[in-house]
């Protein structure tokens, strides 16, 4: 059987402490999202970019002479 629960309270330094930890979690978890988020925006400007760099570079490159 399991043991008796009922004689357990929480202080309120402990709500304190859970409430903390939870919301640094949480902040955390946001900033890292939003990071990369970030990240991923970055990257494909610099892949469109290098696309469209290679693609005026075919366009004005192919020059055929005689």
């Amino acid at each position: 059987m399991p043991p008796d629960n009922d004689d357990r309270l929480l202080t309120d330094a402990d709500v304190k402490a859970v409430v903390d930890a939870l919301e640094n979690r949480i902040v955390d978890r946001f900033y890292s999202d939003l990071g990369k988020g970030v990240w991923s925006v970055v990257w494909k400007a610099i892949i469109i970019f290098l696309v469209g760099l290679a693609a005026a570079g075919a366009v004005k490159g192919i020059k055929i002479t005689n």
